[in-house]
């Protein structure tokens, strides 16, 4: 079975943060920036969970409704547009963090998201 990796669409600066975390906890993850690599990316069939911010990964979010990738959303407030969006992807694939975000909850999250394949085998 393929590991699965994260892929962290946000700017630069947080998306190399969020790298870093993420891999000293032992996840692989792929970081852009550029909204042209999303299709290529998440088309790679290897990506277990999106993270992301809103607004900035709308066009990201609209590309996940076809899919069964989860994925977190981080944002600085939450507005009717977010919740519409989150709402539309449904609760069991998404879930939102407002920032600042508490990195103990956030890696927590992360593992109960990237584990869920795992518990539907062992189920």
């Amino acid at each position: 079975m393929m590991k699965k990796r994260i892929l962290i669409f946000d700017e630069a600066g947080f998306s190399r943060i969020c790298s870093a975390i993420l891999e000293q906890e032992g996840y692989g993850t792929k970081a852009i920036c550029d909204v042209h690599q999303l299709d290529s990316a998440l088309n790679s069939n290897d990506v277990g969970l999106v993270i992301t911010s809103f607004p900035c990964g709308e066009y990201l979010l609209e590309k996940l409704k076809s899919t069964k990738i989860p994925a977190i959303i981080l944002s600085d407030y939450m507005n009717r547009d977010l919740m519409v969006t989150l709402d539309y992807l449904g609760t069991t694939l998404s879930h939102c963090m407002i920032k600042p975000v508490d990195y103990h909850k956030f890696k927590a999250l992360v593992s109960q998201k990237m584990n869920r394949d795992e518990d539907v085998v062992t189920q």
